[in-house]
């Protein structure tokens, strides 16, 4: 009885799965089908559907074959059509590791950048910086975004930052590649404020190697002398925060630097970002603060007149007290 009650369930399994790839089948007929219409609307229509087709059949065959028709549609479509794509790119993130023909794909995506059309350029930008997961290291896509960061369209540099920032998450031939023309770009005069401050945020992944660390830590310091805004300073502080985190190893030094502002700014903007990063530090590694910071953030909470200030800096004590290896 066992036997024959394990084969039947073998068969209600197989029989099942039959019936999913039956089912997925079906829908990648459909969906090619509402892409080939001559319709806009119905082809828009089958491309928003895409993410919902993926979330009920993740089979690698079907995500693969869906992601090439949106890369031919990308490829011959309008911008609209290829605005829908790039909304499906980022809502299917996650899947981007079950397209097995990376190369065919990106070939399609890809043949869109060389166009005269500004706005079919950055939403192409975009799609690369949203795929930047399972294209890290093709230097195409690299010197597109470079090139892109030239741009005096205003859309087109922002996608371009966007990029930038996605693939020096994934990439560190990149990010050490694209650091001097970040830093010049920061620094260039005609380069406006509200450019600059995107551009900083950037920095947070250029963590790969001490070098390229130092040489952040480096500029950084310059930019807190140099732009003295409450904006710039929160920014950029908050930047080091994040690169220290991932970092680990400069902690100890962005933990003084934040106090030196937590004690020596009035503005209660800055004294707000600073608790809340060293939160952040304390959170991700209290064993590298010293004793001589968890006397200086007590000293601070003493003497503060800000009530969210207190309770902020207490939380970040609390984080610290969950280790014994504070160093002394």
């Amino acid at each position: 009885m066992a036997a024959v009650g394990l084969s039947f369930g073998s068969y209600e399994k197989n029989s099942s799965g039959q019936e999913n790839w039956q089912d997925a089948n079906a829908a990648l007929l459909e969906l090619d089908k509402c892409l080939r219409s001559s319709k806009v609307g119905e082809q828009c229509e089958a491309i928003v559907r895409v993410p919902n087709l993926f979330e009920k059949h993740p089979l690698p065959i079907l995500i693969n074959s869906a992601f090439l028709k949106l890369a031919d549609i990308f490829r011959m479509g309008n911008n609209f059509l290829r605005l829908c794509i790039l909304k499906v790119t980022q809502r299917s993130q996650k899947h981007h590791d079950k397209i097995l023909n990376i190369d065919e794909f990106l070939r399609r995506i890809y043949s869109v950048i060389h166009s005269n059309d500004p706005i079919a350029r950055t939403i192409t930008i975009r799609v690369l910086g949203s795929i930047a997961s399972i294209i890290p290291e093709r230097k195409n896509a690299h010197h597109s975004i470079r090139t892109s960061l030239n741009s005096h369209d205003q859309v087109e540099l922002e996608a371009a930052i966007f990029a930038t920032q996605q693939f020096c998450s994934q990439s560190r031939s990149f990010a050490s590649g694209i650091f001097n023309k970040l830093a010049q770009m920061i620094e260039g005069l005609t380069t406006p404020v509200e450019m600059k401050l995107k551009l900083i945020p950037i920095f947070r992944h250029m963590y790969f190697d001490a070098d390229l660390t130092t040489k952040v830590y480096a500029l950084c310091s310059t930019l807190l002398s140099s732009h003295p805004a409450c904006r710039f300073v929160v920014v950029t502080l908050h930047t080091l925060s994040c690169l220290a985190a991932a970092s680990i190893n400069s902690i100890p030094q962005q933990v003084d630097l934040l106090l030196s502002y937590l004690t020596g700014d009035p503005r209660k903007a800055v004294k707000t970002q600073v608790i809340a990063d060293l939160k952040l530090l304390a959170n991700t590694a209290p064993h590298m603060w010293e004793s001589s910071h968890v006397e200086s953030l007590c000293t601070f909470l003493l003497e503060t007149e800000y009530d969210v200030l207190k309770l902020s800096g207490l939380n970040t004590l609390v984080a610290l007290s969950t280790t014994l290896a504070v160093n002394h």
